[in-house]
């Protein structure tokens, strides 16, 4: 198994990577609470002129849009494979705790996703958590053409059978989304979404949340998102049984072989994706580049991780703390940026709302230093545990690794 030096220098280079993955995150998501998101052209061109609309298209396409979901996915299937493997060699009943771990987690995301972000991401990764030890005792080779068939077999084949059947199955999601909003007298035009996520009255609010997450659940089957974040998963529990055995980071010849492999596959569908106008995550320049492109950051930064501890080690706490400081950044986008807020939503260019996400992330890496120095755990992290053990009951650390 390793050294114990080994085992929490592992446990680091999981925790840095996790940071940054909430960063890319929190860089997509301000996209939505800035209004950018919902802005039409004309309402964009106005706000920031059409160079900067130009440049924050390509940034977002080429680095940002789904590589960092792509990395917490793969996080989350490692954590789970280390998670069983801890709890199982103290002879514990792993998948008992770990499904109860789950349902709280997705407890969690179904109030976050009702109440306060509609692009919530725990709800998904705790219903795909759910499916997760069905695959728990498949072979390495076996998860990962599992793997390669959800990422990138099923939705180009699910897109030419619903194509030849006239189907979309999406749609009568997205037109339950729009009907719940319309009952609650919202106007659901392309130009009146900023309008009404700026809207302050209650009602205005209730129509925007009741209507957002069946309409982010129509995205997500439109996108594939699902079968994607599953095979991404199975990835991720191939890396986590490696990581129990140990050595794993060691092997710089793989993760040299998964950057070559990552960027030649993922630099020209991204370039793609980047540079031809109207590219969304269900483009094929997306579905083929995605992917390989994260799996090539993952891997770049565990080959610099040794030489650049020093600068990326102060992305530990923020990554030890992920669950904490994502529902912090949906708070922070509610109160600054809804109409039920201060309603800033609109009123700032790419350079301004990037430069809020700066200094959002920087204040959570300070605060999350600040918070494990005191206390073993961020305060959402302590409340999942001790909801999973139940309250008063003496934590286990094995359910803290990965």
């Amino acid at each position: 198994m390793g050294t114990a030096a080994g085992r929490a220098e592992r446990i680091e280079l999981l925790d840095a990577l996790r940071g940054l993955a909430l960063f890319g995150i929190l860089l997509a998501n301000i996209l939505y609470w800035s209004g950018w998101a919902f802005m039409t052209e004309a309402q964009s061109v106005s706000v920031a002129g059409a160079e900067a609309v130009v440049w924050q298209y390509r940034f977002h396409h080429a680095l940002v849009d789904g590589k960092f979901y792509t990395l917490f996915s793969l996080l989350f299937g490692a954590g789970f494979a280390l998670q069983i493997a801890r709890l199982s060699s103290r002879g514990m009943e792993g998948m008992r705790i770990y499904r109860r771990r789950v349902l709280v987690l997705l407890a969690i995301g179904l109030v976050h996703s009702w109440l306060i972000w509609d692009g919530d991401i725990l709800t998904l990764y705790a219903l795909l958590g759910l499916v997760l030890p069905f695959f728990y005792r498949w072979r390495e080779r076996n998860l990962l053409i599992a793997a390669a068939v959800l990422i990138f077999v099923v939705p180009f084949a699910g897109m030419w059978l619903f194509d030849r059947l006239g189907w979309a199955p999406h749609e009568p999601v997205y037109a339950l989304a729009n009907w719940i909003a319309e009952s609650l007298g919202a106007d659901t035009a392309p130009d009146k979404a900023l309008e009404w996520f700026r809207r302050d009255d209650f009602a205005g609010w209730a129509s925007w949340a009741m209507s957002g997450t069946p309409y982010s659940w129509a995205l997500r089957i439109e996108t594939w998102r699902i079968p994607k974040v599953l095979g991404i998963m199975l990835v991720g529990i191939a890396v986590g049984r490696r990581l129990a055995a140990g050595g794993f980071f060691d092997n710089r010849k793989l993760f040299g072989q998964v950057l070559v492999a990552g960027l030649a596959i993922g630099i020209p569908a991204t370039a793609v994706y980047a540079v031809v106008p109207g590219q969304g995550q269900a483009s094929w320049s997306s579905l083929i580049g995605t992917v390989p492109l994260a799996l090539a950051f993952a891997a770049a930064f565990v080959l610099v991780w040794p030489g650049a501890q020093p600068v990326l080690r102060h992305l530990v706490p923020v990554g030890r703390m992920a669950l904490t400081n994502y529902l912090t950044h949906s708070l922070i986008g509610l109160i600054f940026f809804y109409g039920i807020g201060f309603g800033l939503a609109g009123t700032l260019s790419p350079p301004f709302f990037y430069g809020v996400a700066l200094l959002i992330f920087g204040a959570q890496m300070l605060f999350s230093r600040w918070w494990l120095a005191r206390y073993e755990q961020g305060p959402a992290e302590a409340l999942w545990r001790s909801a999973t053990y139940g309250w008063g009951r003496k934590s286990l650390k094995a359910d803290s690794a990965g």
